[in-house]
C-alpha cells in the first residue's frame, strides 16, 4: 500500500513549474532576468508550466527567441514593457519566454515547430500539447502587441466560457436592476460599465482585464452605445464609463475617456514645464586619438578573420540552425543545404593568407582542414540520399556528429569567440561569425579562381549563401532584410558578372 501511494505521488514530486523569478537551466545568456515580469522557461519546466489543467491554470503568451538574434534583442525591451503593461492580467494570461539558442531547450523548440525568431505563440488555458498553441506576430509596438493578445484571450473565452475570467460579452437587456448583479460576490459593492461605440473596440475588454484582480470589489461589464442604458444616461461620447454602487440606480460617476486622457496630458505638460526650468548640464569630452591610424601594425591582427569564429559559427549553422524545427529536410531546403555544404567543402579557407599571397606565405590551418573533411562527408551524405528525397533532421544531426568525430572534432566548440566576442556574452558571437564566414567564402572562391577567372562563376557562392539564409537563418527580420537587399534593392544577379 505504501509503495502504491509513493507511485501516485511521484508525478507531483517530479513536476517542475516555472514562475516569476525562476532562473532557467542552460549555458547561454538570456534576454530576460529574474526581475522582469517574464516567466523564463526551459526544457524541464515548459510542459509542466504551459500544459496545465486545474482551476489555477492560466493561458500563456510565449516568445521563442535566440540570444544571438539581433531582432530578438531589439524586441526584448518591448516584450518586457508588454509584460509590465498587462501585469494586471496575470490571473488570465501570463507572459513567458524560452531561449532556443541554448541546446538545453532544443526538444521544446523543435516540438513547437519554431521556424524563426522571435517566434510568438499563444497557448489557451488548459492546453495539452504544442499543437494547442497558435502563432502570433511579433509586432513592433506595444499597442499592437496588447491588442493582438486581447483578441486571442477573448477568443479563448468565447470558446471555453471560463467562469473565473472577465465576462467579455456585451451587456444585454435586463428586466430588473438586481439582474445586473447576478452571479457577483456580495463583497462587490460597485459595478463599472464601459460604453463603447462599436464591437471592434478593445478598450472595454482591456479595462476588464486590467481590473480583474479587483473582481471581489468591482463588477465590470461592457456595453454598446445603442443600449437603452446609454440613452438613459444621455451619453454622447464614447468610450465612456459609468460607476454604480450596489442598490443605487443612479451612477456615482460618469466620465468620458477623453476627459481622463485630458487630465493625464495636463499632468504631463505641467511636469514638463517644471523640468524645463531646471538648468541644463553639459559635460566635456576629450577626443581620443586614432590608435590604428597612428600605429597600423598594432591593429593589423584586427583585419584578419578568426578561424575559431568561423568554425564555431559553421557548427551552429549546420548542426542547430539547419535542423531547428525538426521534421524533414526536403525540396528547396535540402537543395539549399547541399549548395551550402558544397560551398564550404570547396572554398572554406584552410590556410592563412596575407594580402594577395596565398599558400606560399600561409600557414596550414589544421582545424579548418579537418572541418573541410566534415563538409565533404555531409555533401556526400546528401548526394547518396538524392536531392529529390528527404532527410530527417535526426538523421542529419547523427551524420554530422559521426563526421565530426571521424575528423577529430575540429569545430572549437569549447573555445570562446575571438574577434566576434562581444562586450557581453549576448552580443555578436554567432551572427558575427556567420557573416565573417560568408565574406571569407566569397573571397576564397575568387582567390582560388585567380588563375582562370574566365571560368569563374561569381554568382554560385552568392546564390548558395542566399539560399541557406532564406531557408535556415533563424533571425526573421535579418533574413527578410538580407533577401530583400540581395533580390530587390541590390539585385545580386545584375551586380555579379
Amino acid at each position: 500500500m505504501l509503495y502504491y501511494s509513493f507511485l501516485l505521488l511521484l508525478p507531483w514530486v517530479l513536476c517542475e513549474v516555472a514562475n516569476y523569478g525562476t532562473v532557467p537551466k542552460g549555458l547561454n545568456p538570456t534576454l530576460y532576468s529574474s526581475d522582469d515580469l517574464v516567466i523564463q522557461l526551459d526544457d524541464n519546466t515548459f510542459n509542466d508550466t504551459i500544459f496545465c489543467y486545474n482551476n489555477t491554470c492560466t493561458s500563456y503568451l510565449v516568445e521563442f527567441y535566440s540570444d544571438w538574434c539581433g531582432h530578438c534583442r531589439s524586441f526584448a525591451p518591448l516584450y518586457k514593457e508588454l509584460a509590465k503593461d498587462v501585469r494586471g492580467w496575470q490571473d488570465v494570461v501570463k507572459i513567458a519566454a524560452i531561449n532556443c539558442a541554448d541546446s538545453a531547450n532544443q526538444i521544446t523548440c523543435q516540438s513547437n515547430n519554431v521556424q524563426f525568431f522571435p517566434f510568438i505563440k499563444y497557448f489557451p488555458r488548459n492546453s495539452s500539447d504544442a499543437f494547442s498553441g497558435s502563432k502570433l506576430r511579433p509586432y513592433q509596438s506595444l499597442a499592437e502587441m496588447r491588442d493582438q493578445l486581447t483578441k486571442v484571450v477573448m477568443d479563448d473565452y468565447s470558446v471555453n466560457r471560463f467562469e473565473d475570467w472577465p465576462r467579455f460579452d456585451y451587456l444585454g437587456d435586463f428586466v430588473t436592476w438586481t439582474d445586473l448583479w447576478e452571479g457577483t460576490p456580495e463583497t462587490a459593492q460597485y459595478t463599472a460599465i464601459i460604453f463603447e461605440s462599436h464591437q471592434a473596440s478593445l478598450t472595454g475588454a482591456q479595462l476588464l482585464l486590467d481590473l480583474h484582480k479587483k473582481r471581489d470589489r468591482l463588477l465590470l461589464r461592457r456595453c454598446l452605445k445603442n443600449h437603452p442604458l446609454a440613452d438613459a444616461l444621455r451619453l454622447t461620447d464614447f468610450p465612456s464609463i459609468a460607476i454604480f454602487k450596489r442598490a443605487d440606480k443612479k451612477p456615482i460617476l460618469v466620465v468620458e475617456l477623453r476627459r481622463l486622457l485630458l487630465a493625464e496630458l495636463e499632468t504631463f505638460l505641467n511636469a514638463e514645464a517644471d523640468s524645463a526650468r531646471q538648468p541644463a548640464l553639459f559635460h566635456s569630452r576629450k577626443n581620443k586619438s586614432n590608435t590604428c591610424a597612428e600605429n597600423p601594425e598594432k591593429c593589423r591582427v584586427l583585419y584578419y578573420v578568426s578561424e575559431v569564429d568561423m568554425l564555431k559559427a559553421m557548427r551552429y549553422a549546420l548542426f542547430r540552425e539547419s535542423s531547428r524545427n525538426g521534421g524533414q529536410l526536403v525540396g528547396s531546403n535540402l537543395t539549399a543545404l547541399h549548395a551550402f555544404v558544397s560551398l564550404l567543402a570547396d572554398h572554406f579557407p584552410v590556410s592563412t593568407t596575407y594580402g594577395n599571397y596565398v599558400s606560399s606565405l600561409g600557414t596550414v590551418l589544421d582545424r579548418s582542414t579537418r572541418a573541410v573533411k566534415v563538409f565533404n562527408r555531409l555533401r556526400d551524405f546528401i548526394e547518396s540520399r538524392g536531392l529529390n528525397s528527404s532527410i530527417s533532421t535526426d538523421d542529419w544531426q547523427k551524420e554530422f556528429v559521426a563526421a565530426e568525430e571521424a575528423a577529430g572534432s575540429p569545430f572549437a566548440v569549447n573555445s570562446d569567440w575571438d574577434h566576434c566576442r562581444g562586450s557581453s556574452s549576448q552580443y555578436r558571437g554567432y551572427t558575427c561569425g556567420l557573416w565573417v564566414t560568408f565574406h571569407a567564402l566569397t573571397v576564397s572562391a575568387y582567390k582560388q579562381a585567380e588563375d582562370h577567372l574566365d571560368e569563374f562563376k561569381p554568382l554560385e557562392p552568392l546564390q548558395a549563401i542566399r539560399a541557406w539564409v532564406g531557408s535556415f537563418f533563424g533571425c526573421l527580420h535579418c533574413r527578410e532584410h538580407f533577401l530583400k537587399m540581395t533580390s530587390n534593392t541590390y539585385q545580386m544577379e545584375s551586380k555579379a558578372s
